[in-house]
């Protein structure tokens, strides 16, 4: 029987990650894995309207609101590197999402 170590994770981090373990401040301007997972689930689901509330829920712990929110912050802010044309289609589906309130 092989041991593996329990692995035990955040949703997200608290305030900043990096600040919080010394890290440089070049290494705070790099995204946190966090930001990396949300941008990659909305890559994958822009086309399809952005993804079940349900899914969102379970994956990140998040309502679709807070979570739309966090990635247009992020898409807005280029904190995460994105095709520009992906990115304005993501941003599109983040808006509708919020707009729709869904």
């Amino acid at each position: 029987m092989v041991n593996t170590p329990s692995v035990t994770s955040t949703p997200f981090p608290v305030a900043s990650r990096a600040a919080a373990l010394g890290a440089t401040p070049a290494a705070e301007t790099l995204p946190a894995p966090d930001d990396q997972h949300v941008v990659a689930f909305l890559q994958r689901w822009y086309a399809y309207g952005g993804g079940r509330s349900e899914d969102i829920l379970v994956e990140f712990g998040l309502s679709t609101t807070q979570f739309f929110t966090r990635a247009k912050d992020l898409l807005e802010s280029k904190a995460v590197r994105v095709d520009p044309a992906v990115a304005e289609a993501m941003l599109t589906v983040c808006r509708k999402r919020l707009w729709l309130g869904q």
